[in-house]
């Protein structure tokens, strides 16, 4: 069968992010989303949608052309999702995992798709409770999106380390940064993308799975990127959730700028081109980024000379600047400078527990900083005057 690839002219935007249904009195996850659901189909909120589990949400963003646009797609819709829960007596928290869930409390949601891989993964689907969030970037074609996949597996490692919001897992310090990650790579077709040579071989790859019964749709190809058929975009999945919109937007922006220059690069025939040494080194980077954040000392040639990744992330900035003013992201993706001198989220989520000792404390600040990021930037008519609720416990 054919993979059809609807590609787009421009560098167009779409964003999906995974949020926690937190109960205000114990801080914990809480099953409530089809509660949640309901109200928001009567809200016409259709773009707040089932996840795996019932105690998370996922809303995604309309297409959008710039990453302002996407922004204020974003900013009122959760802020409108956040009424909504409020007033159904829950709260909103993101990081990449709850600090101190248990994951085998947690419920499968009711739809097909989730009871197969349950079926299929077991207790790999229970323990998935993380919260991730994608980057989709229109391209033209499949063949470019695959050779954009193949060349952005060297920027994996910074795009992990400046969305790592994962550091604790059932109530213990993994010393990871990023646990999510962790746990996304216990699954089969996951990690790296399988590399292709042109589309053809990845159709046949696909095709390969989907005949034998491995996959039932190339959504079960949990890369950390991928070449989405459906939206005919570049598709980057490695990244946290990450807790305020100032930084998941700095990360929209700098994805859609890697995404822009590879391109034209590509077009130029230019030096950014894959190399397979790069696609070898690549899960050592990653799980440095993984485990040390920002603070990571990344292998950067076949020397194995190393440097560390923010000042690599600070060096890729200043290179996209110029493009980052055309595509209107300019001050989207110098907040990446920021986001290394205030801490990723994983750090941030650190220090709140060396000075407290209380993960509740933890999420509480998260539902906090998560909420103040929204109530800045809301124009929607629905968002005026909306006061959060402060946790009753910390």
């Amino acid at each position: 069968m054919g993979l059809i690839f609807h590609g787009s002219a421009e560098a167009t935007i779409g964003v999906e992010i995974e949020l926690q249904l937190i109960d205000p009195e114990t801080l914990d996850l809480t099953p409530q989303s089809d509660q949640i659901l309901q109200i928001c189909q009567l809200h016409d909120e259709h773009r707040v949608k089932k996840e795996i589990h019932q105690s998370m949400v996922e809303v995604d963003s309309e297409i959008s052309k710039d990453v302002k646009e996407c922004r204020q797609f974003l900013n009122d819709r959760m802020l409108r999702l956040s009424n909504i829960v409020e007033n159904n007596g829950l709260q909103i928290a993101v990081t990449g995992t709850h600090p101190f869930q248990h994951w085998g409390d947690r419920l499968i949601s009711n739809a097909d798709r989730y009871h197969n891989l349950h079926d299929k993964f077991q207790w790999l689907v229970r323990r998935m409770n993380i919260y991730g969030m994608h980057v989709h970037i229109g391209v033209n074609s499949g063949e470019r999106a695959l050779a954009i996949c193949n060349s952005m597996t060297r920027f994996l490692p910074h795009l992990l380390a400046l969305s790592a919001n994962s550091p604790f897992w059932h109530g213990i310090n993994t010393g990871m940064q990023s646990s999510r990650i962790n746990i996304l790579d216990s699954f089969p077709y996951k990690g790296l993308p399988v590399a292709s040579a042109n589309w053809a071989e990845f159709e046949h790859y696909h095709d390969t799975l989907l005949q034998v019964g491995a996959i039932k749709s190339f959504k079960d190809l949990y890369w950390y990127v991928r070449p989405n058929i459906v939206y005919g975009t570049v598709e980057v999945r490695i990244c946290d959730a990450m807790t305020t919109l100032d930084e998941t937007m700095a990360l929209v922006a700098l994805i859609q700028c890697l995404v822009a220059q590879i391109n034209a690069d590509l077009e130029a025939e230019s030096e950014q081109v894959f190399s397979r040494e790069e696609q070898w080194i690549a899960p050592e980077n990653i799980w440095i980024a993984a485990r040390d954040g920002l603070d990571g000392m990344i292998i950067t040639d076949l020397q194995g000379n190393r440097e560390k990744i923010s000042d690599l992330t600070v060096e890729l900035v200043k290179k996209l600047i110029p493009l980052s003013k055309k595509l209107n992201c300019f001050e989207e993706l110098i907040f990446i400078e920021k986001i290394i001198q205030k801490g990723n989220g994983a750090q941030r989520q650190l220090r709140t527990f060396q000075d407290t000792g209380s993960l509740k404390s933890v999420v509480s600040a998260a539902q906090r900083e998560f909420i103040s990021s929204l109530n800045v930037y809301c124009a929607h008519p629905s968002c005026v005057n909306f006061e959060p609720r402060e946790s009753s416990r910390g």
